[in-house]
């Protein structure tokens, strides 16, 4: 019996390749490649001491320092002046 409508043949004479490589032709970068920004350094050096320090600081102090800071001030773009 023969084919039918819409089928697809049992192998394809098409592309049989996978090519391994991704991203477009232009030299686009993919989401993993994209670059991290540098964070700026503290001028205040008691605020870049306490950067410096924070990948040694223990979790449950990092919290209270984030709370105090957000307890403290605006949420946003301020100094924490009130």
């Amino acid at each position: 019996m023969g084919r039918a409508g819409l089928e697809h043949p049992r192998e394809s004479p098409g592309n049989k390749g996978v090519s391994l490589s991704s991203g477009a032709k232009c030299g686009a970068l993919g989401g993993d490649s994209a670059p991290t920004p540098t964070p700026a350094t503290p001028t205040d050096p008691e605020l870049a001491a306490v950067v410096a320090a924070w990948p040694t600081i223990p979790p449950a102090v990092r919290a209270a320092i984030v709370a105090m800071a957000k307890a403290s001030g605006p949420a946003k773009g301020g100094r924490g002046e009130r």
